[in-house]
């Protein structure tokens, strides 16, 4: 028997390792699409009733790439557009004197440095890890397209038989169903959090402030929002660096006016933004600290790449639930 075990199991561990192996490519595609059927799902179970599995999931599928991610894409590429105008016109800012400025370094270390041009690599470098290049993206096209129609794909399925695919993890779970109902809950309640709270939070934060930033005619505001988004999910601090130095900018472009009303919006509105709208929206059963979000924002963009945004804390938030459902139940396990 136990001869039986061990040749089945490793049977099933060798197979297993081969479809990882399989998808890992694509695996980045296939998390995305998890997580937006576990947001979609709602509405699937709403429309299933009346239409049918196969065409709620079609509609549902449709409705979402009009609705958020052809806008998405458009946004993607006006932000593309103003950094790498950012990065033309770097040579252009009229407040600093450059030229001065290395003189003044020159005497006092003896350096020659051409800050311009280090001003300029350095915004190209971030342009391109902030938006990529076009021979980057020229790259990845091929990959891009079968990764968006793998996600297509497994979206559909798992919203047309997401109760079947659930039941059957169920099913082969070795673990008994009233510590798998805590695990499921738990989980449930976690991504709602991450995803509702905090990066919903952060992105209505960023658009919050990117507003400010246009109407206060900060150049290039598009990229600017685009960066504060990405600030935003650093708890506390997050649109204060972005918004700070725009209204000192601002002041230094003798525009007061505008640098005062940026300055009050961002103490004011940007932060109550942020304080009414986090405890709103996230589940305090969750009990989600903010280093949990920020480790997981980190983590996800360094292992997933910008889509890591969302799907690095929402992995971070299910590992600590997962961990301490298990060290809660440990003496119960068999």
């Amino acid at each position: 028997m136990d001869i039986q075990k061990t040749f089945l199991g490793g049977t099933v561990l060798f197979f297993l390792l081969l479809s990882l192996l399989m998808l890992a490519p694509f695996l980045t595609y296939i998390i995305t699409a998890i997580i937006l059927a576990f947001v979609l799902r709602p509405v699937q179970v709403r429309l299933q009733p009346k239409i049918g599995k196969n065409l709620s999931a079609i509609l549902i599928i449709t409705g979402f790439t009009v609705l958020i991610a052809l806008p998405f894409a458009l946004a993607v590429g006006t932000v593309a557009t103003d950094a790498l105008e950012l990065v033309d016109n770097v040579g252009e800012v009229e407040f600093v004197d450059f030229e001065a400025l290395q003189d003044q370094i020159f005497e006092l270390t003896g350096q020659e440095v051409d800050i311009e041009q280090e001003l300029q690599d350095v915004l190209e470098s971030f342009t391109a890890i902030a938006v990529g290049g076009v021979s980057q993206i020229l790259g990845v096209l091929t990959s891009l397209l079968i990764g968006l129609l793998i996600m297509s794909f497994s979206l559909f399925y798992l919203l047309k038989d997401g109760d079947r695919l659930y039941g059957w993890i169920r099913s082969v779970t070795p673990v008994k169903e009233n510590i798998q109902n805590q695990m499921y809950n738990r989980a449930g309640i976690m991504t709602n959090a991450v995803l509702k709270g905090h990066v919903l939070v952060a992105i209505a934060e960023g658009l919050i402030g990117g507003l400010a930033l246009y109407l206060t005619g900060i150049p290039n505001a598009a990229f600017w929002t685009f960066i504060m988004i990405i600030l935003c999910f650093i708890p506390v601090v997050g649109a204060f660096l972005i918004w700070a130095p725009a209204s000192i900018y601002l002041l230094l472009m003798n525009e007061v006016t505008a640098g005062i009303f940026l300055a009050l919006y961002g103490l004011i509105v940007i932060s109550l933004a942020d304080n009414l709208l986090r405890p709103y929206l996230v589940d305090k059963k969750a009990e989600l600290q903010p280093a949990v979000i920020l480790i997981g924002v980190i983590g996800g963009v360094y292992l997933f790449g910008a889509i890591g945004l969302f799907i690095g804390p929402v992995i971070f938030g299910l590992t600590k639930t997962i961990t301490e459902v298990f060290t809660q139940n440990y003496e119960k396990l068999d």
